[in-house]
């Protein structure tokens, strides 16, 4: 009854908008505008006396002297403008009034760089009182190699979960996998995430400009934003460039003697434009300080095409892009038993390490997602609407260290399809509240590939999930008022095998409503207040629930798979447990988040405190010492509890000169289970980073930008306590209950102590070349990061030289 009256409610305000909202006709009144500014590329100082011109008309407009502009009086919707200044690279740009500030940056003439125009960001998550943090094309540049975590590890308050170096996920405020959504060219990207060596399969080759929301609500994209929100924008399809662009890459690296290329090629016509990007990675064994990291190479091929098509007031866009992806995991962590590991955890080099080489053996991962979009927009007066289909597809395969001819097969085989369609509806303005109406539809298919001679570690399923949404904001002088609401319906269906091959199977639906309440004022002529509370929720996945064998390097069982003994143990189940026997609610989180910005002069300063509890968090964790023919392993589980999350971000820049720029970043986080007074295995540690950045032509000498970067990691504290392999070997012998007290946590080892790291960066621009040089490392530090699952093996990467060329025509 709750749902159908929430639906009720949401087709009531959509029929009263439609009805009631005043459509703004440019053509009777010529009373339309827009604003804009226009600023440097290389400095972002504002240029004041540039010209703004409407292609093939008198009109037009001259910049303020703080580079700001307002175009009024405008008949028409859309039209074609010319942005101009002495100095400067004229850039030509088709635009329509749905994006009402546009800020376009123009380069210098004697730089290679492009102008670029950057219209209506906060279209992108449709609320502006939730904190953002971006990751502009220039930064992006310099990590265009790396995983997409290490890039958002950049921002503040964001840190990464990794399986060895090369399988990397971010981690923001102290939440990842499932509880991010990640939204990849207006896509909501679909994996296998249930496991922490299940990075997004996403090349950042193929992005160009990256925005966190680091709030919990996510109204238009649907259940897992407890996190927050990463939007990946791809290179835009412009119209009237008319010339063949793009740019042309090489990077190679001495740890790993990886080599990477890409190559862009793109180009844009009145009506129409295309694009075509393809871009390749071979890396070989990573090397810590004092040995070599056994099976750690990498091979990664992507590419993207993209072609768009514009008339008045309707626009096309069509999108495919592929990643493939085989990933080496550390020989050394795979293990034969507990004696095995035992002494792996206490070996100074680990197991099996042997010289450089390309080849990647097992254990390892092959990881191929393939997705297409069919985007269409639609103007109207006063209103567009949008409509997006999207195909997924994604394949993982997982070989384990096995016998005979079975290491030759995976031992995971699984395909991923996912369909989705989303509607959204940008209406009129209706007393002064903007906004949108929208909703989703998505239907999955996982189906286990038969052939692996191992019981399937996840059962097959479907999913379908509807969903409806409305974000609307109103601006009262200075004073900014936002709301948003959501509510999603999902169904499984789910089949698969017991260890004995009878079938199981169970059909579970869950549903939720995801809300925000925002605010966002001035304060002085300065500064800038925002806050906002939001509640998003996610059901549990398959995998929390059914999950069930050796999965990688460890054992795992979910929620509906084990139970307590008499004896008070965990014991593996054989059976499987359903909802009536043991009930498993949604994870619901509840999430305050408030920023203070300041741009003053020659500094800028952001502080960003924030609280999420989250109910029912689902967690895993070491549960005892499982018996099978290969001797005693120990064993996780998946659990469920409350949970309490807390922290603060600060960051402080301050411009010394036009070319000399100063950096500070610090964030503090604590996450606790509430309910057992105790703390999770897995939690960043608290961080501090300085950056000084020169970035200047001096003369006729080439231009430089370089920097150098130092982060302190200190050691995490708040851990729950350590019971050594020998400690679990003697209660097992003395048949003990070590672990016959559910609210009891433990770690296999101690957190590793803090370390400091050094990285440095230069880059040259010759005409239309850029030279590159990168260190990271620089001091050879050896230390291991509590957060990366292969800590208990080994050492982190050592020092990496990088060399980069790229040509930009």
């Amino acid at each position: 009854m709750r749902k159908i009256n929430l639906l009720k409610a949401l087709v009531l305000v959509l029929i009263s908008t439609l009805s009631f909202g005043q459509s703004k006709d440019c053509t009777t009144g010529c009373n339309c505008s827009f604003d804009g500014v226009i600023s440097d590329a290389q400095s972002n100082e504002p240029i004041p006396f540039a010209t703004i011109q409407i292609k093939g008309t008198q009109k037009g407009v001259l910049t303020d002297e703080n580079g700001h502009f307002v175009l009024e009086n405008l008949c028409e919707q859309e039209f074609d403008i010319i942005v101009s200044h002495i100095g400067y690279k004229s850039v030509t740009h088709h635009h329509d009034l749905f994006h009402p500030h546009m800020n376009v940056q123009l380069a210098p003439d004697d730089m290679i760089l492009e102008s670029i125009v950057v219209e209506g960001e906060e279209e992108q998550t449709g609320l502006t009182t939730v904190s953002q943090s971006q990751l502009s094309k220039k930064e992006l540049d310099l990590v265009k190699n790396e995983s997409l975590g290490d890039a958002l590890g950049r921002i503040t308050g964001v840190s990464t979960m990794k399986t060895g170096s090369n399988i990397v996920k971010p981690i923001i405020h102290g939440l990842y996998g499932n509880r991010i959504l990640i939204i990849n060219n207006g896509l909501r990207h679909e994996g296998q995430t249930w496991g922490n060596d299940h990075a997004p399969e996403i090349d950042l080759s193929q992005i160009e400009n990256i925005t966190l929301v680091k709030g919990a609500a996510a109204i238009k994209y649907g259940p897992g934003a407890m996190g927050g929100v990463i939007i990946l924008d791809p290179p835009k399809m412009d119209l009237l460039t008319n010339h063949l662009h793009g740019e042309a890459g090489l990077e190679a690296a001495t740890n790993g003697r990886s080599l990477s290329s890409n190559l862009l090629l793109q180009q844009g016509y009145k009506k129409w434009a295309w694009l075509a990007q393809v871009s390749s990675r071979n890396q070989g064994d990573l090397k810590a300080p004092d040995y070599m990291l056994t099976n750690t190479g990498a091979q990664e091929l992507s590419y993207l095409l993209g072609a768009r098509y514009h008339k008045k007031n309707w626009d096309l866009q069509l999108n495919y892009c592929h990643v493939q992806q085989k990933l080496g995991i550390l020989r050394g962590s795979v293990t034969g038993n507990l004696d095995d590991l035992d002494s792996a955890l206490k070996a100074p080099i680990p197991f099996y390490t042997k010289d450089f080489s390309y080849d990647i053996n097992n254990p390892h991962q092959e990881v191929s997602h393939d997705a297409a979009t069919v985007k269409s927009l639609i103007n109207f007066n006063g209103s567009q609407l949008k409509l997006e289909y999207g195909l997924q597809i994604n394949k993982r395969q997982e070989y384990d260290v096995r016998k005979s001819n079975n290491n030759k097969i995976p031992s995971i085989n699984l395909e991923l399809y996912t369909h989705t369609f989303d509607a959204e509806w940008i209406h009129p303005e209706v007393s002064g509240w903007e906004g949108s109406i929208g909703g989703q539809f998505m239907y999955q298919d996982n189906n286990n590939i038969p052939g692996t001679n191992t019981v399937p570690f996840v059962p097959n399923y479907t999913s379908s999930r509807i969903g409806a949404y409305m974000a609307e904001s109103k601006t009262f002088n200075d004073f900014t008022l936002e709301l948003g609401i959501r509510y999603d319906y999902q169904q499984n269906d789910v089949i698969g095998r017991k260890p004995n091959n009878d079938i199981y199977s169970q059909n579970l639906s869950y549903n939720s409503v995801t809300g925000l309440v925002g605010i966002g004022t001035s304060i002085g002529s300065n500064g800038r207040f925002q806050s906002s509370i939001g509640t998003a929720w996610r059901p549990p996945n398959v995998a929390e629930l059914y999950s069930f064998g050796k999965h990688e390097t460890i054992y795992e069982f979910g929620f509906w798979r084990w139970e307590i003994d008499d004896n008070g143990q965990y014991i593996s189940s054989s059976d499987v447990l359903n909802q009536d026997n043991k009930p498993i609610s949604n994870e619901t989180s509840f999430k305050w988040l408030s920023t203070y910005s300041l741009n003053k002069g020659k500094t800028r300063f952001e502080i960003s405190p924030y609280v999420n509890y989250i109910a029912n968090y689902i967690y895993t964790k070491p549960a005892g010492i499982l018996q099978s023919v290969r001797g005693p392993f120990t064993y996780y589980v998946h659990d469920q509890t409350n949970a309490l999350l807390y922290g603060v971000d600060a960051t402080y820049i301050y411009n010394h000169n036009s070319f000399l720029s100063s950096q500070l970043q610090a964030s503090y986080l604590k996450a606790k289970d509430i309910t057992h007074d105790t703390f999770f295995v897995g939690i960043p540690s608290q961080k501090v980073s300085y950056a000084v950045t020169f970035d200047k032509k001096i003369g006729k000498l080439p231009h430089l930008n370089a920097g150098l970067e130092a982060s302190y990691i200190f050691k995490q504290t708040n851990t729950p306590g350590a019971i050594t392999v020998d400690q679990i070997q003697e209660a097992y012998e003395n048949d003990e209950p070590l672990f016959q007290d559910r609210s009891s946590s433990f770690d296999f080892m101690k957190a590793p102590d803090g370390y400091l790291l050094l990285n440095a960066h230069a880059n040259i621009t010759i005409k239309k070349f850029i030279i590159g040089a990168r260190v990271k490392n620089l001091l050879n530090s050896t230390y291991r990061d509590y957060t990366n699952s292969m800590r208990y093996y080994a050492d982190e990467p050592g020092i990496n030289f990088l060399l980069s060329a790229k040509y930009k025509f």
